[in-house]
């Protein structure tokens, strides 16, 4: 009896264990994982099928999960992942093309505010500092003169913009505009200076007129005017503009000091001082008599109704019945210059005339304090008045042309010892006497005071042939009487 029950019980056991180490084998069956009390068979599988950590024990079985199926699972996952990451990258390079970009110039000690952006961070915090003012808005503060690059993120924290932000100062971009004049052939550097990280071109409106390089050099090519256009670029993103007029003459017999002095004799006892004659009416430059070639009719016919007690206060802004000071030597220039009404004046605020005709290659500029001597086409500017000098006397003082009340006329300054009754003022009263008597009735005043000898500035010109103007006949180193006389020998 006990030998069948045991034979019962245990026998499907013992023939599955003898085929397994017997190398039973059928296709699609295999055995793994069994195991009895004591002894243990892994990998029991059939088609589609999957058993493993099976055990066994009379009476009961239970089955556990995988560690090698959470194996295979995790590899799974594993592949999946990779999968994803992959994705993840090629949308993050697709994003990161399409990020915004642009460029901003801003002045130091300037405040931009940006809104919209759940961040905003700087590059360089001590060349702009960005602070959050609320939500989604940032304040950014120029510190210094420099570079930074502005980032903006949005609620997910995705960067979606650069801004390249350039902070600049008053020393980050200089250059002349002031109109130059060259004979044929000559050149003249006018070079823009800009800040680090910018770049400058410069082209021609004419080259058939002049020319420009790429380090700003002007050459002279024709008779004509031209403009040069600079312009400054930053990232690629223009940001400033200059332009220049230039000149150019192939002929400088009009620009002598001569010519210079005679053309200044023209309104010379015939003009009245008006003040804003000459200016434009709104009062920001040259005015249509100042940019005409000769003399106004209208400036005699005002003159001939004046009587003696002429006040130039009830006559302001009468522009168009005399020069003021500066309008007076606006036209000069204007009028050696030029040949045809209607071009660019050189009106302007008297105090600038002399350092501003130098600058434009005209000649040699001296401060107040430099001033030692005179000669004849000396432009003298001081804060409220500009004159001209025809000649320097023997004891210092000099003959001078200018438009100061009553008008347009010729005087002498005091001697260098401070003598009233200096050569300068003798010589200018007998040339104002004998050649416009009609004036010097009315007017015999041809001296002024001893501060026109201090406190003016000085242009003197270029006469070497390299400028605008010549010297063809030794003025440069005549006397005040030797000019006057050579003068109206030829008038």
């Amino acid at each position: 009896m006990k030998i069948r029950l045991f034979a019962k019980k245990w026998c499907p056991v013992l023939l599955l264990i003898l085929l397994l180490f017997s190398g039973f084998s059928a296709p699609g069956f295999s055995v793994s994982g069994f195991s009895v009390p004591g002894f243990s068979v892994s990998g029991f599988s059939v088609p589609g099928f999957f058993v493993s950590g099976f055990t066994l024990r009379a009476g009961a079985a239970e089955v556990s999960e995988s560690s090698a199926g959470t194996s295979d699972s995790a590899t799974g996952t594993s592949d999946s992942a990779a999968k994803t990451a992959a994705g993840t990258e090629s949308t993050s390079v697709t994003a990161a093309s399409s990020i915004k970009t642009s460029v901003k110039t801003l002045a130091a000690g300037k405040i931009w505010t940006i809104s919209g952006y759940a961040k905003v961070t700087s590059s360089k915090a001590s060349v702009a500092k960005a602070a959050k003012k609320s939500k989604n808005k940032y304040k950014i503060t120029a510190q210094k003169k420099g570079q930074t690059i502005l980032k903006y993120y949005n609620s997910d924290g995705e960067l979606v913009k650069k801004v390249y932000l350039l902070v600049t100062d008053s020393g980050s971009f200089k250059y002349s505009t002031a109109s130059v004049s060259l004979m044929a052939g000559k050149t003249k550097t006018v070079k823009a200076t800009v800040q680090s990280g910018c770049t400058v071109t410069y082209s021609s409106s004419d080259t058939s007129v002049a020319t420009v390089s790429a380090a700003g050099k002007i050459k002279a090519i024709s008779s004509g005017k031209a403009t040069i256009t600079a312009k400054v670029f930053y990232k690629g993103k223009q940001i400033k503009t200059w332009k220049k007029k230039v000149t150019v003459t192939t002929d400088l017999s009009s620009s002598t000091l001569k010519t210079l002095l005679l053309t200044g004799l023209e309104p010379v006892g015939s003009t009245m001082y008006v003040w804003g004659g000459g200016w434009n009416k709104a009062d920001t430059g040259a005015g249509t008599e100042a940019k005409s070639i000769g003399v106004s009719s209208k400036w005699k016919t005002f003159f001939e109704k004046q009587t003696s007690s002429y006040n130039y206060n009830t006559t302001r802004y009468q522009i168009h019945n005399g020069l003021d000071c500066s309008g007076y030597i606006g036209w000069c220039i204007y009028n050696i210059l030029n040949t045809t009404d209607g071009n660019a004046g050189y009106v302007m605020n008297a105090s600038k005339m002399a350092k501003n005709f130098a600058s434009r290659g005209w000649g040699t500029y001296r401060a107040a304090s430099a001033v030692n001597n005179y000669r004849a086409g000396d432009i003298m500017s001081s804060s409220g008045h500009v004159w001209m000098v025809v000649g320097q006397c023997s004891d210092g003082s000099v003959v001078l042309l200018h438009s100061s009340p009553p008008g347009v006329r010729i005087c002498g300054t005091p001697s260098s010892s401070g003598k009233t009754s200096s050569q300068a003022v003798k010589l200018a009263t007998s040339y104002m006497k004998t050649y416009f008597p009609e004036w010097y009735k009315k007017y015999p005043s041809c001296s002024v005071s001893s501060s026109y000898l201090s406190g003016y500035s000085q242009m003197r010109w270029n006469i070497s042939g390299n400028s605008i103007m010549t010297d063809p006949d030794g003025y440069r180193n005549m006397s005040a009487d030797e000019i006057l006389a050579d003068l109206f020998a030829s008038r």
